[in-house]
């Protein structure tokens, strides 16, 4: 198992990630790959760094029971592997970003689907909601925005249901999705390299605190108690 956290996923590693969300091992309301990565771009690029302990029950869908201690360091390595290649390509090389997406299959044609990616990103925002509102409540942020919240929120479903036009711009909102994450990263940071400079270490996570894995419990009964997890 290559536990480099730099090593960016490997098709065959996607492919098993996504499976195992969409296993009977986990919560009916957890991630797919494509809502993962979405979520993942938004913790990248949003105005603030949060700890893995806010974000990780969300993938999951709520309190996660792993099988085994394998199972847990195996599917957590490879969500932070995957997190840590979408912050690579976005700091590193802006222009090869690409959202992670399904496709369908129409008169023969590969159409993208963008529904579960946007959601996934739209759930990441949520997390820090207040600190998003200044770009939400920009012009220029309703523009950034606008195809992800088209397709990530229920309000924009309704709108691509009732008008067939709009709807019929979906691969044109697809091919935008890269542009509005980077227009959307370049936005926020200036204020992630101050608190890079202002920001204390994190506080090590405590032994009788709850695991931050998602497990819901304690530290030192779950992955406290593990060598290499985190």
């Amino acid at each position: 198992m290559n536990t480099d956290l730099n090593i960016p996923l490997s098709d065959a590693e996607l492919d098993e990630l996504d499976r195992f969300l969409l296993s009977d091992a986990i919560n009916d309301e957890a991630m797919d790959i494509s809502m993962l990565d979405g979520f993942l771009t938004a913790l990248a690029i949003g105005p603030n760094l949060l700890p893995p302990s806010r974000w990780l029950p969300v993938i999951w869908g709520g309190p996660m029971t792993w099988e085994s201690e394998a199972q847990a360091k195996r599917i957590m390595a490879l969500v932070f592997r995957h997190a840590n290649d979408i912050l690579f390509y976005l700091r590193g090389h802006p222009d090869e970003f690409e959202p992670l997406l399904y496709e369908s299959e129409r008169q023969g044609k590969k159409v993208p689907i963008i529904d579960e990616w946007c959601t996934g990103f739209i759930t990441g925002m949520a997390l820090d909601e207040e600190a998003w509102q200044p770009l939400m409540e920009s012009e220029e942020g309703s523009d950034m925005l606008y195809p992800i919240m088209l397709y990530g929120t229920e309000a924009g479903w309704e709108r691509l249901r009732t008008d067939p036009a709009l709807a019929g711009r979906h691969e044109e909102f697809a091919a935008a999705l890269g542009d509005s994450v980077i227009a959307i990263m370049d936005w926020w940071l200036p204020l992630r390299k101050a608190q890079a400079t202002l920001r204390r270490p994190e506080p090590k996570v405590g032994r009788n605190d709850p695991c931050p894995c998602g497990s819901g419990k304690k530290f030192k009964q779950c992955c406290g108690g593990l060598k290499t997890l985190h």
